[in-house]
């Protein structure tokens, strides 16, 4: 697939997959709520054998937790099929480490399950001599563990982050997350630690050898986490706006970060995708068409140009070939101003576009 263009499939998009990887916050759940469409989408993908594995940044909690609270929402999970990012550092940590050194764990539970799980010595203290110290997110995690870690840090330990996430979707909005409390130790020490989270490839690669998987599709509501990860691994990426990243964000996004697939929610699994193509200087997606001209951008609906204004409620296929437009422009050496053209377009259907209703 090339970078400024998105993939299309004539089959519902998880059967073009042996398995679907999942994000946790802002896909499948917000906070202790379930994301519209979740429960339904996954109970048919379970009973058409096609497995989902959750992929989750959060390291507070073990994989029996994950599974618990996603079978509360009326997800029934095996916590086998739960990949953390505490599960991934440990990965890091057996080819850098020795078998039981000691290893100083900032975070909550299921950090400190996984690495005892592993094989190695929990400590909490720099006093105790640790060898590394491994950051994930934990919400208690204060002061006192911090300047911990700056201790071990400073006497020579290594430094591993399960991941970099600057903030945590709830229920209520954006909550701080580990990357943010990363950057306090950061700050304080001058060191900056290996993240082992997404988007790095290994924890997706983890992931699908849970369930024997090789050809997943993983889907996503960060760009910078979720679909730069899927695509460093090697696997389509599917965006929903169900999360963080919304459709200005989708505009600028960086090859690295693009998408194979849109949705506005789960249910794109269970759909076809259609192809964007350009022609005559049209960016089209079925009935929608974006035209560039010069610096600015426009729709064409029903033969009528209308301008990427403030507030602009676009459809899905809109959006699909905006991107398209906008990503070969900004490959081509002359990007558009998404700012200007588009600071808070939003999508049909989404419940952005329900609150500026």
């Amino acid at each position: 697939m090339s970078d400024a263009t998105l993939s299309s499939c004539d089959v519902p998009l998880a059967e073009t997959a042996d398995a679907v990887l999942l994000d946790l916050d802002g896909v499948v759940w917000r906070g202790a709520e379930a994301v519209e469409h979740a429960s339904e989408v996954l109970a048919t993908l379970t009973r058409a054998g096609i497995p989902p594995v959750y992929v989750t940044n959060n390291a507070s909690r073990p994989p029996s937790v994950v599974s618990d609270q996603l079978t509360s929402l009326g997800i029934p999970t095996d916590p086998a099929h739960v990949m953390t990012a505490s599960l991934a550092v440990t990965t890091m940590l057996h080819r850098e480490l020795s078998p039981g050194a000691r290893v100083l764990c900032v975070g909550g539970a299921g950090l400190h399950q996984a690495v005892a799980n592993a094989g190695f010595e929990v400590v909490t203290s720099a006093d105790d001599g640790p060898v590394a110290v491994v950051q994930g997110y934990g919400p208690d995690v204060g002061w006192s563990q911090l300047t911990q870690a700056a201790y071990a840090i400073e006497d020579g330990a290594a430094y591993f982050a399960t991941n970099l996430d600057a903030t945590l979707p709830t229920e209520r909005g954006m909550a701080v997350g580990n990357g943010s409390l990363v950057a306090a130790v950061v700050s304080a020490t001058g060191v900056r630690p290996i993240s082992t989270g997404k988007p790095q490839p290994g924890i997706f690669h983890e992931a699908a050898e849970l369930v024997g998987a090789t050809h997943p599709v993983m889907v996503g509501d960060r760009l910078d986490t979720d679909l730069a990860g899927a695509r460093n691994a090697g696997y389509p990426g599917l965006h929903v706006l169900t999360g963080v990243s919304q459709a200005p964000a989708l505009l600028a996004a960086t090859p690295a970060e693009r998408p194979s697939f849109l949705g506005l929610d789960l249910r794109a699994l269970l759909e076809t995708h259609p192809a964007v193509t350009t022609a005559d200087g049209h960016t089209v997606c079925r009935q929608a068409r974006v035209r560039v001209d010069g610096d600015g951008v426009v729709l064409v609906r029903d033969d009528q140009d209308v301008q990427l204004t403030s507030g602009l409620t676009v459809t899905l296929d809109e959006l699909r070939a905006l991107c398209v437009a906008f990503w070969s422009r900004a490959d081509a050496g002359a990007p558009l101003p998404v700012g200007t053209l588009a600071p808070d377009l939003v999508v049909a259907g989404t419940r952005e576009a329900e609150a500026v209703a």
